[in-house]
């Protein structure tokens, strides 16, 4: 977990892959060429209609590098774009649409970083979602304050934000440390405007077969800027504060693997009660890993929303990966989400594949797929 945070906030651990031009004061710099490649053919039911299809799950193409500054500073920078594989197209508008920062990096006080990126409330628990970055990824159900019709308050929580400000510790005993501030506005407010900002924070320990993580996130929304209602679903307003924390931890012994994470999210939202978007989510998933095969199984369950009776849902999936090499991973699973009467959950939007929530319907999905690492 602790690699992980560092590996996707500051690659401070880059090795040069293509070789560039520059000046000669910066002789010391590097850039690394790097992606992710996941396809799938995925076999979806949402409860009421069946569709086959061909689907991208977090596929990614970047350039990220580093220069030595000397007394053990660096500059450190990333351009990451996400890629839809199964149309060739980009995946959101522009360049940059994934973790894009600019950068200092020293080893013994720690990375800061300007630009777009994971909150660390985010990052806190990613690593443990045995069926991550496929369409069985507990983000339909974790992290979100979602559903559909009866409770649509997506997106606030497990996000990637714009206008961040970052730091993240060096590691100490197994622990890494990580605080960030989105500033939110790209315009001038106004008198009459609200400016939306937020603060997300995570501690990490890693210590062998044990990692532990806990985070806290508070999101204002205001009326301009990144962090007003448009960049979230049209039920929230102006003023509304979102909140939440999570506990996750891992336990790996021999060939078994053991992962579980709690959320808790207490939500100010003008068109619900005092409390009334309240909700608790939470995750337990296990990995038997045999040669180069695993086979693994998860439960996530939201819980319904305190305003909103029989709002929650339950998802399960079982899974079975073949690793063809460290980089190249050969996949297959099936999931099911069981809504509640009131809720309309569909499966997670990180792939392609996603269904859409039909209310009270129970979407499945079969998904055969390949990941590759470069």
């Amino acid at each position: 977990m602790k690699k992980k945070l560092i590996t996707l906030a500051v690659a401070s651990t880059l090795t040069a892959a293509v070789a560039v031009s520059a000046p000669a004061f910066a002789d010391t710099s590097n850039v690394t060429v790097y992606g992710f490649a996941n396809l799938s053919y995925d076999l979806t039911n949402n409860g009421v209609v069946g569709v086959n299809k061909v689907s991208s799950s977090q596929s990614r193409l970047g350039l990220k590098g580093s220069e030595d500054l000397g007394d053990g500073l660096s500059a450190v920078w990333q351009i990451e774009q996400g890629i839809n594989m199964d149309n060739a197209g980009a995946a959101g508008n522009g360049l940059g649409t994934r973790n894009t920062f600019l950068g200092l990096s020293s080893g013994s006080a720690g990375t800061f970083i300007l630009g777009r990126h994971d909150t660390p409330y985010k990052i806190a628990t990613r690593g443990l979602d045995l069926f991550a970055d496929t369409i069985a990824d507990n983000r339909g159900l974790m992290g979100t304050t979602a559903g559909g019709a009866t409770n649509a308050y997506a997106g606030a929580h497990d996000t990637r934000l714009g206008d961040v400000v970052a730091y993240i510790s060096p590691a100490m005993n197994g622990f890494t440390g990580a605080i960030a501030y989105v500033a939110g506005a790209e315009a001038t407010a106004t008198a009459a405007q609200v400016k939306g900002d937020a603060w997300s924070m995570a501690g990490l320990y890693g210590d062998g077969p044990v990692n532990v993580s806990l985070a806290y996130q508070v999101v204002n929304i205001g009326t301009v800027g990144t962090m007003s209602p448009t960049t979230f679903p049209v039920a929230l307003a102006a003023n509304d504060k979102l909140k939440a924390w999570k506990l996750g931890g891992g336990y790996t012994m021999d060939a078994f693997t053991v992962n579980a994470a709690y959320e808790k999210t207490s939500n100010t939202i003008a068109a619900l009660a005092p409390n009334g978007g309240d909700q608790t989510n939470w995750y337990l998933g296990g990995k038997y890993s045999f040669g180069n095969d695993a086979v693994k199984v998860a439960y996530t369950r939201a819980g319904d929303m305190q305003a909103t009776p029989n709002s929650g849902a339950k998802q399960w999936a079982l899974g079975y990966d073949h690793n063809m090499s460290k980089r190249t991973t050969l996949y297959a699973l099936y999931t099911r989400l069981d809504n509640s009467t009131g809720s309309s959950y569909g499966l997670t939007s990180v792939s392609t594949g996603a269904t859409v929530g039909v209310a009270n319907q129970d979407p499945s999905a079969w998904s055969f797929g390949m990941k590759h690492t470069f």
